[in-house]
């Protein structure tokens, strides 16, 4: 199952070099899959909006400190990128947002305290982008990401990454049919890839996201806050719709 595709993913990551960080979504599944990696390096987990999932409704999501009790590993003292993301009126973060993001996280991780590090990015399908981002082409370029895949890239002086790994085929490090599981690039979403590839370009003409502009992460009502109160709460989204 997938816990044991995420112990697999993380005996891989830990034999393959050093590693000095790793970031990763808020969301549960991407935690799950972190976790073991944390156990195999000693490293905390970073977590942080920028690697969230596209297409979100972060209020969603509950507040960071419950999710301590079942993931100590997590760096309460690591200061996020973005906190959360920006929203249209349904509460939703709209898909170019979610570009402009990536295009932001691209250039953040050429920065200090990234900068010179190797860093682990646990995230979600459709940051397939951010290779596209590190690698300057469009998102078609930017291939695909399979379950568990780990696509490698080295960022050189011209500040422009080069792929070193593709993340499309997992099967030398996970076991039995898991590593076949298909991958999934823009190509492979139920939105036209001509589409898509529009609002990357409308993305790179609007620049990266602010975070500035982003108002912090609210959790909708319904959280069991530390104090006891009990509230009505919308269960977690799990993915982009039709992705």
């Amino acid at each position: 199952g997938g816990h044991a595709q995420a112990r697999e993913v993380a005996a891989h990551l830990a034999s393959v070099g050093r590693i000095d960080m790793i970031i990763v979504s808020p969301y549960l599944r991407t935690l799950q899959t972190a976790q073991p990696l944390a156990h195999a390096t000693g490293l905390p987990l970073c977590v942080d909006f920028a690697v969230a999932e596209s297409h979100q409704r972060p209020a969603a999501l509950p507040p960071l400190d419950t999710r301590l009790p079942y993931f100590p590993e997590i760096d309460t003292s690591y200061s996020p990128l973005m906190a959360s993301v920006a929203v249209d009126g349904t509460g939703v973060e709209p898909r170019i947002e979610h570009l402009r993001r990536l295009l932001f996280l691209s250039q953040a991780l050429q920065r200090p305290p990234f900068r010179g590090k190797t860093v682990v990015v646990v995230t979600h399908a459709a940051s397939v982008a951010l290779i596209a981002a590190l690698r300057g082409s469009d998102l078609l370029g930017a291939g695909q990401l399979a379950a568990c895949g780990v696509a490698k890239l080295v960022v050189g002086a011209h500040g422009r990454a080069d792929v070193v790994e593709r993340g499309d085929d997992a099967s030398s490090y996970l076991r039995g049919p898991a590593g076949l599981t298909g991958a999934w690039g823009f190509a492979n979403s139920a939105q036209p890839l001509e589409t898509s590839e529009r609002l990357w370009r409308e993305a790179q003409r609007l620049g990266p996201a602010d975070p500035a502009a982003v108002p912090p992460h609210t959790p909708a009502v319904g959280w069991r806050s530390n104090s006891g109160d009990a509230v009505e709460y919308e269960p977690e989204s799990e993915v982009a719709a039709g992705e």
